[in-house]
C-alpha cells in the first residue's frame, strides 16, 4: 500500500512539474496543458477522485509556472486553466462513451450500476471550480487573484466543462431510461466493481480521444509549415 501511495505522489509531482515547466516556457500553453492533462487522466482509471487529484496538480503547477512571470503571468495562468478545461471536456466525452458501451450490455448492467458514473459527470464543474478556489488559498497574491477571478466568472457565466457535463449527463439519463430496467444487475460481483470497470474503460476511451486530437494538431502544424 505504501508503494502505491508513493507512486501516486511521485506521479502527481511529475505532473505538477511538467505543467509548471510548460507555463514557464510560455509556448502553446493551452494546447500543451491540455495534452499533458489528458495523458495523466488516461493513465489508469477515470473516476471523480482521480480527476480531482489530477486537476489539483495541474492548477498548482500552472500557478507556480505563472508566478515567475509576475503580473504578465495572469494571462498565462488563464491559458493553462483553459487547457485544463479542454481536457476535462474530453474526459466527460470519454465517460459518456464508456457508459454508452456498458449500457448496451443489458444482461450485465442495470441503471443503478451506471448512475454513479453519470452522477460523477454532474459534479465535474463543482469539483473544477472548488479546486481552483482551494489552490488559490495556498499560492501567491497574483496567482490567487487570477484563480479567484476565474472562479467568479465560472460561477456567473458557466464553464465549458459545466456545459459539456450537463449536456452529457442529460443525454445519458435519457438513454438509460430507454434501454435499461431498474432491476438489480446480474453477472457482476458488486456495484463498486462495475464502477471501477467503467472508470478503466473511460480512461481507454480518453486515450483514444487524446491520440486523435494530437494527430489533428500534428496535421494542422504540418499544413501551416507548407503554406
Amino acid at each position: 500500500m505504501d508503494t502505491v501511495t508513493n507512486d501516486t505522489k511521485s506521479n502527481r509531482q511529475h505532473l505538477e512539474d511538467a505543467i509548471k515547466e510548460t507555463v514557464e516556457a510560455d509556448l502553446n500553453i493551452r494546447e500543451n496543458v491540455r495534452r499533458i492533462t489528458l495523458k495523466a487522466l488516461s493513465d489508469g482509471k477515470l473516476d471523480l477522485d482521480e480527476i480531482t487529484q489530477v486537476t489539483s496538480s495541474v492548477v498548482k503547477g500552472a500557478g507556480l509556472g505563472a508566478s515567475i512571470h509576475g503580473r504578465e503571468g495572469q494571462d498565462k495562468l488563464a491559458n493553462a486553466v483553459a487547457g485544463l478545461d479542454d481536457a476535462l471536456c474530453s474526459a466527460a466525452e470519454a465517460s459518456k462513451l464508456a457508459v454508452e458501451e456498458a449500457s448496451s450490455h443489458v444482461k450485465k448492467f442495470s441503471k443503478q450500476d451506471l448512475q454513479h458514473a453519470i452522477n460523477d459527470l454532474s459534479e465535474l464543474e463543482t469539483m473544477y471550480l472548488d479546486t481552483l478556489k482551494d489552490v488559490a488559498k495556498e499560492t501567491s497574491e497574483t496567482v490567487s487573484e487570477t484563480l479567484n477571478d476565474l472562479v467568479r466568472h465560472g460561477r456567473l457565466s458557466g464553464t465549458a466543462i459545466g456545459q459539456k457535463a450537463t449536456e452529457t449527463a442529460k443525454l445519458l439519463n435519457y438513454q438509460l431510461s430507454e434501454r435499461l430496467s431498474e432491476t438489480v444487475s446480474a453477472g457482476v460481483d458488486s456495484a463498486s466493481k462495475v464502477t471501477s470497470n467503467l472508470a478503466y474503460a473511460a480512461a481507454g476511451f480518453l486515450d483514444a480521444i487524446a491520440q486523435k486530437l494530437d494527430e489533428k494538431l500534428a496535421s494542422k502544424s504540418s499544413d501551416n509549415k507548407h503554406k
